[in-house]
């Protein structure tokens, strides 16, 4: 029999959702110079308006991994993708600095549960020697909705106004939202398109974590994993150069590199495509270590520290004189941190209890967008407070390189989760 391969076409529709939840996110950059101007932006009001987004976006994310793991991705992310939908629309009719600082308050629990839906996904749907490309896949979304669609959003900006980006972002998510229900099942064996091959296929191997029901492990046990806590470490230096570029990139190119926004649309691109490449490319080397023998964590830290050694390119790009060599530097960035990226999603089934790999997924987001935060905020005080953006980059630099060597030192193959003693009264504190 002909293996069918519906997984794929799930993991295509998470990519494709992926890449709205970061365009939907990353206007807010493309439109800033124009914001600014005309709602009267100091840089350090437009940095707090970036991090807004952030404050309920991470707290979130552990009470959404939960949420997925109980009810299931099909109706989250339906419902996750309209709400933020609404909310992008709503951006571009606002006008106050309060109101516009809600909305973004409100975008961010709407998108909250896309990446511990989107691990989950993954998790249930495919074996894990193909999870690897899988997240590569998705989280080549990041690099797609943030930066490849950078021209046609500036285009809009300038010809059209900021506020209808912002209009016509937010209708895209409510299409999205109408084939996932149509092609999505919470469980490969209940979906009509998968045939007895392909289960078998996405059934063929052992996971990762013991198989057996879901084991109840007690968030203090969860907090003292050495894994846990270098992963939680590790998503924040991604994401620090991430939301520093997704808010910052094109105002940077405007006000230090002396750029037309139209040309800084442009530019923007380079970054962007090298992160696509690097995610897809990460994934892809640590699933074929896997295949080729490597023990799965091996094979994913590997993959994560090599790409945040080759993070630290934003370094030199500070002190550059030439525009675009700054921009090679910054693409180079971008593909070392979205090499690891995609291994640091896929990781977090290899190591998560059984069951739990939404809820690990939601801590790891949690932390890590912790540093959308920081990032927006202290760019825009460094960047006012010095005349330039050069001490940001650095530092955000530095963040990364840390994580490589947390990644070498602290991550290692073992099991750390064991089932809790067992109570008749409450399990409060613990995770399912």
């Amino acid at each position: 029999m002909t293996r069918t391969n519906k997984r794929w076409t799930i993991v295509v529709l998470i990519f494709l959702a992926t890449s709205i939840n970061y365009l939907d996110r990353s206007v807010l950059g493309v439109a800033g110079p124009s914001m600014m101007k005309d709602l009267n932006l100091s840089k350090i009001e437009f940095g707090v308006l970036g991090s807004a987004f952030f404050w309920t976006y991470a707290l979130m994310q552990i009470p959404v991994g939960v949420l997925v793991d109980k009810i299931g991705p099909r109706a989250i992310y339906a419902v996750a993708i309209v709400w933020w939908s609404i909310c992008s629309t709503l951006t571009g009719v606002v006008r106050s600095f309060g109101l516009l600082i809600g909305v973004r308050a409100l975008m961010g629990i709407g998108e909250s549960p896309a990446f511990p839906t989107n691990v989950r996904v993954i998790s249930d749907w495919l074996p894990s020697r193909e999870r690897g490309i899988a997240n590569g896949l998705f989280t080549m979304g990041i690099a797609v909705g943030a930066g490849l669609t950078t021209p046609a959003v500036a285009w809009a900006v300038t010809s059209f106004g900021w506020q209808t980006a912002f209009l016509v972002t937010g209708l895209i998510g409510l299409i999205w939202a109408g084939l996932w229900l149509f092609h999505f099942t919470n469980k490969p064996k209940d979906n009509r398109k998968v045939n007895p091959a392909e289960l078998a296929h996405i059934t063929s191997e052992e996971p990762a974590t013991p198989a057996g029901p879901a084991v109840k492990v007690r968030w203090g046990q969860m907090l003292r994993s050495k894994n846990v806590w270098a992963i939680l470490y590790g998503l924040f230096a991604q994401d620090y150069l991430l939301y520093l570029m997704m808010t910052w990139l094109p105002v940077y190119l405007v006000t230090e590199r002396k750029m037309t926004l139209i040309t800084a649309g442009f530019y923007s691109i380079l970054p962007w495509v090298a992160a696509s490449a690097g995610a897809l490319l990460g994934g892809y080397l640590s699933d074929r270590m896997i295949k080729n023998g490597t023990p799965a964590v091996r094979a994913r830290r590997a993959v994560m520290a090599v790409g945040m050694v080759i993070s630290l390119a934003v370094i030199p790009a500070a002190f550059v004189t030439d525009e675009l060599s700054a921009v090679l530097l910054i693409a180079a960035s971008l593909a070392g941190m979205m090499f690891a990226n995609g291994a640091s999603w896929a990781i977090v089934s290899e190591i998560a209890p059984a069951g739990a790999s939404g809820t690990l997924a939601g801590m790891q987001n949690f932390v890590g967008n912790i540093a959308g935060w920081i990032a927006p905020i202290l760019t825009g005080f460094i960047a006012t407070v010095t005349g330039t953006f050069v001490s940001a980059l650095v530092i955000a630099g530095l963040i990364g390189g840390g994580a490589a060597l947390i990644y070498l030192v602290f991550l290692k193959e073992r099991n750390e989760f064991t089932p809790a003693p067992s109570r008749t009264s409450a399990t409060e504190g613990s995770l399912t």
